[in-house]
């Protein structure tokens, strides 16, 4: 309840924290990260680390979550202390990452420097270094350069991660050589990094765009098209060229990714490609994209595609052609758009419906019962989930309520983002819901829902192409694909979810 609300009351969390039973403590650790007041700090550190390896774990993932640069000292610590629990130490690299500041960067650095691989350290080193990626300060590049070395190809393409995401020209070479590396995921998040811009202050631009044309056609999808993605950044005839022949792929993110970047090229000679590629047979999210495009060059050209589009078949379609014909349209014939929404009020349940959320969601959870699982229809085929009923159970029962009165049925996705994410439109009559962010990572096939901000997302439910380490702490995971993750990645703009069900928990 003070969860749902947002409340803290010190005297309730207090007995929460120093309850005989362990997981009460675990649960009013949690409470103090979700309620997200930082006099809750002083209550997590009140005591001593449980020597339950969880606890203290969930205590750490907590202080973390409360982003306070006083606990930076205290993070450093448990991190460079090989004494500490590996799931501990992992917590505090990944706590270290939300709070971004230049001190947590050095005690990262620090670490990365010093550790050595092994099964108990491996954990902490993936962590810090998707969490040193997160800095919003740059710094020394080689304690992140170490790690590319690495055999483990689940820490090198989190080395690869945490040197594209600063954008320091510093980086290009070192970039380059991992975009020939023999993980697909490594080169996707290496070719990431070799857009013009640092390339140019590297030096390297040649080189660079010349590795992105020859990734073009690179044996996996995710490599093409952040290749597509980069070389949309180059302004020459060779790179607008490969965007222009990139709009006739079959494949879906090659093609959208194709015309998202013609509008930033903007060469008028590409237009009448893109106009081809408005036209039917082609799939919506390519025909709207591109439509979308023909808006950066001119407003009669768009508005042309737009009268075509708003033939499709597919609802989606039709609406995005609607926009741009209302948004093409001269200042005087426009409506007013709609104002800000407030905020929403926090009102507590009856206290009968929190036992029964606790009863049906977090006590099965912690007897170790089998996660509760759904299945979604679409187009493209079934996606089956597995749901962490007992990490977000707020969320939770909002999810099977949801599914149980069919007004899922029918939900659009609406932004289909190529090698990134699968956005559904907002379910109709589904609440704003409060976000329970918790120790599962954002990683592909994560299942979350469409938000600006902690407790301001209502779902419609979004699901991951790729692990989204910049978007840690700020998202709640209420669950993963566990199959049909191939179907996710063929989502396309306009596709509805046409059947939903919960299915019986099974190990």
């Amino acid at each position: 309840m003070l969860e749902d609300t947002r409340t803290f009351d010190s005297l309730a969390l207090v007995r929460s924290l120093t309850a005989s039973h362990a997981e009460v403590r675990r649960r009013g650790m949690l409470a103090v990260a979700h309620i997200n007041d930082k006099r809750g700090v002083m209550l997590l550190r009140a005591r001593v680390l449980e020597r339950d390896t969880a606890l203290a774990a969930t205590a750490v993932f907590a202080v973390g979550q409360l982003r306070d640069t006083l606990t930076i000292p205290w993070l450093d610590s448990l991190l460079s202390d090989p004494r500490t629990a590996p799931t501990v130490r992992a917590e505090a690299a990944c706590a270290l990452g939300k709070i971004k500041p230049g001190a947590a960067r050095v005690a990262l650095a620090r670490f990365l420097n010093a550790a050595a691989s092994s099964a108990d350290a491996n954990d902490a080193i993936g962590e810090a270094l998707l969490a040193i990626g997160r800095s919003t300060v740059r710094g020394d590049l080689a304690p992140i350069m170490r790690w590319t070395a690495s055999s483990n190809d689940e820490i090198r393409w989190r080395a690869a991660w945490a040197l594209f995401r600063p954008r320091d020209p510093a980086a290009v070479p070192k970039l380059l050589e991992l975009s020939n590396d023999r993980s697909a995921y490594v080169r996707s998040w290496a070719v990431r990094g070799l857009v013009q811009q640092q390339a140019d202050s590297a030096g390297l631009a040649g080189r660079a765009e010349a590795r992105l044309l020859a990734a073009v056609g690179d044996p996996d999808l995710r490599v093409r098209t952040e290749a597509i993605r980069a070389l949309a950044t180059y302004t020459d005839s060779a790179a607008t060229g490969s965007l222009v022949a990139a709009l006739r792929s079959a494949e879906s993110w090659i093609a959208v990714s194709a015309a998202e970047g013609l509008a930033r090229a903007k060469e008028p000679w590409t237009v009448g490609a893109i106009v081809d590629a408005t036209r039917a047979p082609q799939p919506c999210a390519l025909r709207v994209t591109s439509m979308r495009t023909l808006v950066t060059f001119d407003s009669a050209s768009a508005r042309a595609a737009a009268r075509d589009v708003a033939a499709d078949s597919i609802a989606y379609c039709r609406n995005a052609a609607a926009q741009v014909l209302r948004d093409t349209l001269p200042a005087a014939g426009r409506g007013g758009g709609r104002g800000p929404r407030s905020a929403p009020t926090l009102v507590a349940r009856p206290m009968t419906e929190y036992r029964a959320i606790v009863e049906r969601w977090i006590v099965p959870a912690y007897e170790g019962k089998p996660l509760p699982r759904a299945r979604w229809e679409t187009p493209r085929g079934a996606i089956e989930l597995e749901l962490y009923a007992g990490d977000a159970p707020l969320a939770m029962d909002a999810f099977v309520r949801i599914v149980e009165a069919g007004t899922i049925v029918g939900t659009e996705f609406t932004r289909v983002v190529p090698d990134f994410v699968d956005q559904q439109a907002t379910i109709r009559d589904a609440a704003v819901q409060r976000d329970e962010v918790n120790r599962h990572r954002l990683t592909r096939g994560n299942l979350s829902w469409a938000s600006g901000g902690l407790d301001t997302g209502r779902p419609g439910y979004t699901l991951n192409h790729t692990p989204q380490p910049h978007n840690e702490g700020d998202f709640t995971s209420l669950g993963r694909v566990v199959a049909g993750q191939d179907v996710v990645d063929r989502l396309q703009l306009g596709d509805r979810i046409t059947a939903a069900v919960m299915l019986t928990a099974r190990r």
